[in-house]
């Protein structure tokens, strides 16, 4: 329903009477409903009024009440758009005191929040958002409020038109030097902030993108699989973002992601083998182009066939070599005569997806065989224990039936309790 011009003390009341009633089960809905209605229909005069409403911070407040807080700022910006450029401070200012928050419903609420606000409303520059986000990430100590921080700015990256590629490339050497900080936890979240900075064509520095590289693969062999999960991800962006990455970076990407495809969470190994798969087609097509530097020089002399990139499996390498007809290893001259047309790169693609998932799920078949191993070899044991127990209580009652009863009892318990 549509709202009357009211003063500033009204609409303070109406919205606190209306957070008040978020509070209780029965009237959540109607309240939550009327919020959203106020919120879309403000006037630019009130706006301030209810941002100064919605700032306000009460421990002993209900997650709905902390929450709905947030969304409004969400509701706010999709309705209202640039005509909210003079408030975006105050707004991301009501974000930063939830940042903290123990309840992830409500962390969840300021990334939506920061999301739509670099969405609708345009005007402002990035750093606006950036900046106090980015001052919160790099001093908070809070686990809560660095997760949650994370998360706001790489949602502020991915969802804006057109993020600050220059603040962006000055932030990343703090955030990489954040990351191997052991004070700072959300290491998963931050790894995906700098995938967002990747992805936004920030690294136009040699330099800075071999920082990225060496970061994301230090991170693989972390010993927690999201933070392998979030490393890998990483360089499946940087893959796609790089345009002519240097022989070293190729080497070190292909090797990390070769030695770490088969981890033993399902997630993090799929994700693997598709940043192996990127890294592996961007080598691909640099030596398709004739253009590029690396197969001139390539051509002006005498190259070695490179190993198989499918799998190191004898089979791996004949399935490869019969599924591409130009590959190095069936050419008699030890220089590349032509390249493979489009047809047959994608034919050899697809056989090297294919091999990748046989191999996959050969290494869940293994798992689970060696898992059934254990336990029936472990259930065998228990089981001739109880066997052995039973002999004895037998033995005992051929030699003195008046024990019977609480020896078969005792016996019975001690020894199949494992079972």
């Amino acid at each position: 329903m549509g709202v009357e011009e009211r003063s500033s003390g009204d609409l303070k009341m109406r919205v606190s009477s209306y957070l008040s009633k978020l509070s209780d089960r029965d009237t959540l809905s109607m309240a939550a409903n009327e919020l959203e209605n106020i919120a879309r229909c403000l006037r630019k005069e009130s706006f301030g009024p209810f941002l100064r409403c919605l700032s306000s911070t009460d421990s002993s407040e209900k997650s709905p009440v902390r929450r709905h807080r947030v969304r409004l700022l969400t509701v706010m910006s999709s309705a209202h758009g640039d005509a909210l450029s003079s408030h975006v401070p105050q707004m991301i200012s009501v974000v930063l005191r939830r940042l903290r928050d123990g309840d992830s419903a409500v962390r969840a609420a300021c990334v939506d929040a920061v999301s739509s606000i670099a969405v609708h409303v345009k005007t402002p520059p990035f750093s606006v958002i950036l900046k106090p986000l980015a001052d919160a990430l790099i001093h908070e100590q809070d686990a809560n409020a660095q997760l949650a921080a994370a998360l706001c700015l790489s949602a502020a990256v991915e969802a804006s038109p057109e993020p600050d590629t220059v603040e962006l490339k000055k932030l990343l050497p703090k955030i990489l030097k954040l990351a191997k900080s052991d004070s700072f936890k959300a290491k998963p979240a931050l790894l995906c902030f700098i995938a967002g900075i990747v992805n936004a064509g920030s690294l136009r520095s040699s330099g800075l993108f071999n920082s990225v590289i060496s970061t994301a693969v230090e991170f693989l062999t972390s010993e927690d699989w999201a933070v392998r999960k979030a490393a890998a991800e990483l360089l499946e962006k940087a893959a796609v973002a790089s345009e002519i990455p240097s022989p070293a970076q190729k080497t070190l990407c292909v090797t990390a992601l070769q030695n770490r495809r088969f981890d033993k969470v399902k997630l993090v190994r799929e994700t693997m083998n598709r940043a192996l798969v990127k890294w592996r087609d961007v080598i691909s097509e640099l030596e398709e182009d004739p253009s590029s530097p690396e197969v001139n020089r390539r051509d002006s002399a005498p190259i070695s066939s490179p190993p198989s990139s499918c799998s190191s499996s004898n089979s791996t390498i004949t399935t490869e070599n019969a599924a591409n007809p130009f590959s190095d290893t069936n050419k008699p001259s030890p220089r590349r005569k032509k390249n493979p047309n489009h047809q047959d790169f994608e034919e050899l693609c697809l056989v090297r997806e294919q091999l990748l998932q046989i191999e996959n799920q050969q290494y869940a078949l293994l798992h689970l065989l060696q898992n059934f191993i254990g336990r029936s070899q472990k259930s065998m044991n228990s089981l001739g224990k109880r066997v052995d127990g039973l002999e004895k209580v037998l033995h005992e009652i051929s030699r003195d039936p008046r024990v019977s009863g609480r020896r078969i009892t005792h016996v019975t318990c001690c020894q199949g309790e494992k079972f």
